[in-house]
């Protein structure tokens, strides 16, 4: 039994204050009293000065620790992996990893007697659980091994007054999906923190397992865009691992799903996607190497709208056993209203930086590069780019007119007409297009918003220098133009946002045709650089400038890639587009079996503001056919829920319903995801020794080779086993009841003593 003093500060302030208290009190006191008979007066000054001592004893925190010897025997626990990757026969002579174990332990039984008459031995096998076993057999029919997870389990339910540590025997690799894929290090962490335990580790298995025969896979598919619109070449991005193939020629292809005559809750048919100009959805492989990852980019068009699994697959070979890891499955949304755009210019920086315009999901941007100058004769554009229904949108760069009649087709006209029907046109700033381009002369001429003067010079070399400002100009926003779609950046401060942009190099002198021409964008000086104007069913725009990759170069890549769009999407009828009420989202699409997967979820009024009061029910349709309700939590203005049943591999399809101040709010919106068809434990059985040594590592615990078991359990008895262990109990002095009730009845009794004596 000890005393403990642990100030709540250090000695020295301690000491100060307590000297200070009682010196208050004795200094000023005394002469409030000093009228009082001496009996009184000292019976007063003793009970404040106690009050004062219980306030320091208070600061002082003394407590008695007394100690408690229990000798009790030790324990030392076994804990032994039977997940079914302990069934790869990587061992010596083709044992199995859970042979090697038990092998191990038969040969090391005479280490185990010996360290039975000190320490109880306890073995418990796992996989996602733990369970008690008196001698490990030769069972490997656990699916998942969750080494984070028990090693939490074991420190919640051990004593560790009685442990001397556990043995971890397994491959080490942790293969778990959702609540049981706890990590291994944060657990070991936690049990080094709590037990104050070593974790000593037997690897066994490999790190590189190779698979018997051939084995073709799809290791990793991404799609492009997840969303997209009709008629938009998607791109996909695959790992494709080869195994056992050298020689062989391999196709992987996409496939693509069939929902003709489908409902919601129904999977259509997978079939293969033809090839096309736009796409290329197969490719054949061929390697010399017995194992290889291959990266592979592949294509297809979005030809309709609607929600479609897409999947890749590696075409199974006749020798090939394990098939179910030959294709992944996604999905993808297509919408309706997706823009096509046909852009034809010289090799320029605009050029580079307004395709990327294909990096967004409702814009596809298909180039035709026209050589410059004198070369341009030689470039012929292909007549497909003006067949009806084609485009939705028309750009020229800096190109002549002469350069659309190379074909030997009048191509201006067929382009006059698609404008005519609803097709949008721009024409860009340059040295040899509108009317230095001879564009005066063609149909384009009646639909431009800007006055076409025929050219000075020839067609082709350069134009009239009066025809271009030459001088650096910041693009601004007019007064009409700062309220326009167009040329919205901002919400609160679109001006200010516009003159922080770099200025540019120049622009075509532009000048607008007519009153009805809408001036939206000039210079400092007020000259026209954005001209708007609709021309039957179609609209056209004139940009006096090339050089807005500037701003992209300049930190306004966002702007930049925005002004672009609303172009587009003004000149396409696209502007107002909004979507239905209740919306649901699931990404991404496709998920590794017993996933967590987040949903989520809202509502929408017909401006897209948010309805963040409205009220959901979410419901989640299994591969199984049963529907699972999902609890809805509020996130913001939007909601969020988690669905964890996600074991069986296949479509699982949610459905959310919505009300707002008790009325529907329309139809339900709905989304679905794929939980691929793997086997976690098994696709991949390489060990993870380097884990298993972190593990170690953190626990001040020993890496134990599976041949020198037998030496380490000696090890153990010559480093000697404590017969007893002590701990250690507290009792605090001043943190209670007793303390305080005495300081308040100290302080009772000094005042109705001095209400007695009328000093109160």
């Amino acid at each position: 039994m000890n005393l403990v003093i642990e100030p709540v500060w250090s000695w020295p302030v301690i000491v100060v204050t307590a000297v200070a208290m009682i010196a208050v009190v004795l200094w000023t006191y005394p002469s409030r009293v000093e009228h009082l008979p001496s009996l009184w007066r000292r019976t007063l000054i003793f009970l404040r000065c106690t009050a004062a001592a219980i306030l320091i004893l208070a600061m002082l925190r003394p407590s008695i620790q007394i100690s408690e010897t229990n000798k009790q025997i030790s324990q030392l626990t076994i804990l032994v992996d039977r997940s079914k990757s302990m069934s790869t026969p990587d061992g010596p002579g083709g044992k199995t990893r859970r042979e090697t174990i038990l092998e191990m332990l038969t040969e090391s039984e005479e280490q185990q007697e010996k360290l039975k008459e000190f320490v109880d031995i306890q073995y418990l096998d796992f996989d996602t659980e733990l369970s008690a076993t008196k001698s490990p057999e030769n069972f490997t029919d656990g699916n998942f091994t969750a080494i984070g997870k028990v090693i939490d389990e074991f420190r919640e339910d051990a004593n560790g007054e009685h442990s001397i540590g556990i043995i971890l025997m397994s491959d080490g690799a942790q293969r778990a999906g959702g609540d049981d894929d706890v990590s291994p290090l944060a657990a070991a962490r936690r049990f080094a923190e709590q037990l104050h335990k070593p974790i000593h580790t037997v690897v066994v298995g490999t790190s590189e397992v190779s698979t018997a025969g051939i084995d073709l896979s799809i290791e990793d598919l991404q799609l492009g865009q997840s969303i997209t619109f009709e008629k938009k070449t998607v791109p996909v991005h695959l790992q494709v691992k080869l195994v056992g193939a050298a020689g062989k020629k391999v196709r992987v292809r996409l496939l693509i799903e069939d929902r003709n005559g489908k409902r919601e809750g129904e999977s259509g048919e997978l079939k293969e996607i033809s090839l096309s100009a736009e796409a290329r959805p197969f490719r054949d492989l061929e390697t010399n190497k017995n194992s290889i990852t291959i990266p592979l980019d592949l294509s297809f068009v979005a030809e309709q709208a609607g929600e479609y699994k897409i999947a890749a697959e590696v075409v199974p070979d006749d020798g090939e056993v394990k098939l179910n890891n030959n294709r992944l499955e996604t999905l993808i949304t297509v919408r309706k209203g997706g823009l096509k755009v046909a852009y034809f210019d010289i090799p320029r920086p605009e050029q580079k930086f307004l395709r990327r315009l294909n990096e967004t999901a409702k814009i596809q941007i298909d180039t035709q590069v026209i050589l410059p100058g004198k070369f341009a004769s030689q470039t012929k554009i292909d007549p497909a780019f003006f067949a009806p229904d084609k485009y939705d949108v028309y750009i020229i760069g800096d190109i002549p007119a002469s350069v659309f009649e190379n074909s030997g087709e009048d191509l201006l006209r067929q382009l006059a007409l698609r404008v005519q029907e609803g097709a949008g046109l721009l024409m860009t700033g340059g040295l040899n297009n509108f009317g230095a381009g001879g564009y005066n002369e063609t149909p384009l001429s009646v639909l431009l918003p800007v006055k076409l003067e025929p050219a000075n010079t020839r067609p082709g070399s350069g134009g009239n220098p009066e025809d271009h400002i030459n001088t650096k100009i910041q693009m601004l926003p007019t007064d009409r133009g700062n309220d326009r779609y167009l040329m919205s950046l901002s919400a609160s401060n679109n001006r200010q946002t516009w003159e922080q942009f770099p200025k540019l190099g120049g622009a075509t002198r532009l000048t607008p045709k007519s009153g009805v021409v809408e001036v939206l964008a000039e210079t400092q000086n007020g000259d026209p650089l954005l001209l708007a104007t609709e021309t039957g069913q179609g609209r056209c725009l004139a940009l006096a400038v090339d050089e807005t990759w500037k701003w992209h170069l300049h930190g306004f890549e966002s702007e930049h890639q925005r002004f672009w769009q609303q172009m587009i999407l003004w000149l396409a009828h696209k502007e107002f587009e909004s979507d239905k009420p209740l919306w649901a989202r699931v990404e991404p699409r496709n998920f590794s079996p017993l996933a967590k997967v987040s949903i989520e979820f809202g509502a929408q009024t017909e401006n897209k503001t948010p309805i963040p009061d409205a009220n959901f029910q979410i419901e989640v349709l299994t591969p199984s056919g049963e529907t699972e309700k999902v609890t809805a939590q509020r996130f913001g203005d939007h909601g969020l829920a988690d669905f964890m049943k996600t074991q069986a591999p296949g479509d699982y399809w949610v459905r959310v319903r919505g009300t707002h101040n008790g009325k529907s709010l329309g139809l339900p919106a709905t989304a679905r995801f794929v939980v691929d068809s793997r086997d976690i434990e098994m696709d991949n059985p390489a060990a993870d020794p380097g884990l298993m040594a972190e593990i170690a590592d953190m626990t001040s615990g020993a890496v134990v080779p599976v041949e020198e078991f037998g030496s380490f359990l000696n090890r153990i008895l010559e480093d000697g086993i404590p017969g007893e262990v002590k701990s250690y109990r507290r009792i605090n002095l001043w943190d209670g009841w007793p303390p305080l009730l005495i300081f308040i009845l100290l302080m009772s009794v000094e005042w109705t003593l001095r209400k007695l004596r009328g000093l109160v």
